[in-house]
């Protein structure tokens, strides 16, 4: 009588360099995730940067929230100080 032998060898742990393998490429997409986001959230920085320069009047024509309309009318009356005070230094220095 034969007994049945087994053909193949099941290892028990995977080797070495497949489990360094898959360490590295865990954190390649980590790195890869984290840098898309970043860029995500730079774009939107960019974006909303873009919509604040605008005036509170074509802010409110295109529906803007409040806050922001409030922030566009709060920067245009501090630059106007500015002014007021570059314009009456500039004066007094005379």
């Amino acid at each position: 009588m034969q007994s049945p032998t087994c053909s193949t060898v099941i290892p028990l742990a995977r080797p070495l360099h497949d489990r360094l393998f898959d360490v590295v490429a865990e954190a390649l997409q980590a790195l890869r995730s984290a840098w898309h986001h970043s860029a995500e959230r730079r774009r939107d920085e960019r974006e909303l940067d873009a919509v604040a320069d605008m005036n509170e009047l074509l802010l409110r024509d295109i529906g803007a929230p409040e806050w922001m309309i409030a922030q566009a009318a709060a920067r245009r009356d501090l630059d106007h100080v500015r002014l007021l005070q570059a314009y009456q230094g500039a004066r007094f220095d005379r």
